[in-house]
């Protein structure tokens, strides 16, 4: 399984937050910043940089960490992002960080928070004159957003997995048809807007379809309205060696074919005139 490293410096705490919430989704991921490194974190197979801009710098201590190891992240997969008011120069600082150690395969600046009443002096005053220069209002302000972070993840999490050997289509195709056709149950997870609802169900694997019979309940509240579903088949745990599972997203459809509906039927072993009655 491929590990996320997030180094990060944060002054006000939102790019920390922003380094926390990256290596959730990421995980096996850890985050820290460039006082915590330890060369042990090299063998990381993805490496993502944050700061935020200050007096349109990133802070000395990415700039630093960039510097000292440039040499072993020049051969490492890194994505780069930046928090700011201004994005158009955090994606611009994102550049010269990027001189440092090579083409990333991601850049990207976020939207920042400025809570005036908690700057330090120097901050303060540098804002003073950075208003002057490009007109800009003094004032508090909030461009980031929970979602465009979340995003930005899924976003890495794609190059990540992208990372992984993949297996021929053909290989690929027999092993998940053997792992499905050797289990039965799995739980489907259905939505809608607030409402989500997980059941644990039979299945019969078939024709690159998996068939559920089901006699109703609440989960068609939301099939009838979403028909996006999950589905996970997993093996029950006994020991970390043995640990195998396998997670399914795709369209839920109601089997309306009467000749369809007959074979599932048969093919489960059931009787049609008992499940009708």
């Amino acid at each position: 399984m491929l590990k996320t490293l997030v180094v990060y410096q944060s002054k006000y705490g939102t790019t920390q937050k922003v380094a926390e919430y990256l290596s959730l989704v990421l995980g096996p991921g850890r985050y820290l910043t460039p006082a915590e490194f330890k060369d042990e974190y090299q063998d990381f197979d993805l490496v993502i940089v944050g700061s935020p801009i200050y007096s349109g710098q990133p802070l000395p201590e990415i700039s630093k960490f960039l510097e000292d190891h440039a040499e072993w992240l020049k051969g490492k997969k890194v994505a780069l992002f930046s928090i700011s008011i201004d994005l158009k120069e955090g994606y611009e600082k994102l550049g010269d960080m990027e001189t440092v150690i090579g083409e990333a395969v991601s850049k990207r600046a976020l939207g920042g928070t400025l809570k005036l009443g908690v700057l330090d002096e120097d901050d303060q005053q540098d804002l003073k004159v950075f208003s002057k220069m490009v007109g800009f209002p003094l004032q508090d302000m909030d461009l980031f957003k929970v979602e465009e972070v979340l995003e930005y993840a899924l976003e890495l999490k794609k190059i990540r997995d992208d990372m992984i050997p993949t297996l021929p289509r053909v290989e690929l195709k027999d092993a998940v048809e053997s792992f499905l056709k050797s289990h039965n149950t799995c739980t489907l997870s259905t939505s809608y807007q607030e409402r989500v609802r997980s059941t644990p169900i039979e299945y019969t694997y078939h024709q690159e379809h998996l068939y559920l019979l089901s006699e109703g309940g609440e989960k068609f509240a939301n099939l009838l309205l979403n028909n996006q579903v999950s589905v996970a088949v997993y093996e029950d745990y006994t020991t970390m060696n043995n640990l195998a599972g396998m997670q399914i997203t795709g369209e839920a459809a109601f089997v309306e074919d009467e000749d369809e509906y007959q074979d599932i039927i048969a093919m489960k072993g059931l009787n049609l005139d008992m499940i009708r009655n």
